[in-house]
């Protein structure tokens, strides 16, 4: 058989990426309103602003098992010239089972191999798998993955919580809780990162409900050919207010003597 060339090739993935599309229902309706490109980077699905990202697997053979039935490209016509129709599964998918992971940010940060456990098709036995996790992997990504047994399975990612921080797209925020003194007169402490640096951060100013302190370059890598890129650590406050003005007065009435000394 004849070797396609690269144009070939690309254009053979396109086409198959665009049937993976059209034919789910799902990315179909977001297709149809944002576009190719805005599925790519990722589109609002729920009032709580979780981002999906629509990723194409890559695998050409898995996307025509989906419409042929088989990844042999003469199955269809053999069973044609067998039974005297072809059995075509055209715009419907085979059922493929969906599988949610749930992932650390310090697995999606490195990246990882997961072993996981899946029963087989028996319903008996388990069948292990390594699954790949690339750095940066955005949450609610869709991962295709082939099974030894011959089944393909989808496993939808989720991020764990964290103590410290939760992913907003490349970026990390984090949640302080600062006094009503903190809030005037400034506040010392230290982040702690997913690569275990530890970073002073000394705010001088006056901290305001919607303040943010912004920490660039130590948040979560970008995924793909841009790894080495990474997002932003992003601090918000949280003031705590007494409930007895008195305490309230004492702190707001402080000399400039008792504010250097509390700096300090």
């Amino acid at each position: 058989m004849e070797k396609l060339n690269e144009d070939e090739t690309n254009s053979r993935v396109i086409a198959f990426e665009a049937y993976d599309v059209l034919s789910d229902p799902f990315w179909r309706a977001m297709y149809d309103q944002f576009g190719v490109h805005s599925i790519k980077l990722g589109v609002f699905v729920d009032k709580k602003k979780d981002i999906r990202r629509y990723l194409y697997h890559g695998d050409i053979f898995s996307t025509y098992k989906s419409v042929y039935g088989s990844t042999n490209p003469y199955a269809h016509i053999i069973s044609m010239l067998s039974n005297g129709k072809a059995t075509i599964n055209v715009g419907i998918k085979l059922d493929v089972k969906k599988i949610p992971i749930n992932l650390t940010l310090n697995e999606t940060f490195y990246g990882v191999s997961k072993k996981i456990n899946i029963p087989e098709s028996d319903g008996r036995t388990q069948c292990i798998t390594n699954l790949k996790i690339s750095k940066g992997l955005p949450v609610n990504s869709e991962i295709v993955h082939n099974l030894t047994d011959g089944r393909t399975v989808i496993f939808i990612t989720n991020d764990l919580p964290h103590k410290h921080f939760v992913r907003s797209g490349k970026d990390l925020i984090s949640t302080y809780t600062v006094t009503i003194e903190e809030m005037l007169y400034g506040v010392q402490f230290i982040v702690h990162t997913l690569d275990n640096k530890q970073l002073r951060v000394n705010i001088t100013q006056v901290i305001t409900p919607s303040y943010q302190k912004i920490i660039r370059g130590e948040g979560m890598p970008a995924y793909g050919e841009n790894c080495e890129k990474r997002g932003d650590i992003i601090l918000q406050f949280k003031i705590q207010i007494p409930h007895d003005l008195s305490v309230i007065r004492k702190m707001i009435c402080k000399t400039p003597s008792e504010i250097e000394e509390f700096r300090n």
